[in-house]
């Protein structure tokens, strides 16, 4: 299974986000960023796909948040 990624930000974070991918996943792509058009930062194009020594699937333990309601006196 590959799936293509794009990530938009400024370059340093896009860096720090691959090497975090990298740890998981194989990597390719991402060796050239492109400008964003009418915004700051620029934008990578990668495609991944899960190591196969590692697990396909994971549990994550997730917790609803309700957002904090402001409340308007008349």
């Amino acid at each position: 299974m590959t799936i293509k990624v794009r990530l938009s930000g400024e370059p340093d974070e896009i860096d720090a986000m691959i090497t975090h991918l990298s740890e998981a996943f194989e990597v390719a792509g991402g060796d050239r960023a492109y400008p964003n058009r009418g915004s700051f930062g620029v934008r990578v194009y990668l495609e991944i796909r899960p190591r196969p020594d590692q697990p396909t699937a994971r549990r994550v333990r997730s917790e609803r948040v309700q957002p904090h309601r402001q409340e308007i006196e008349p």
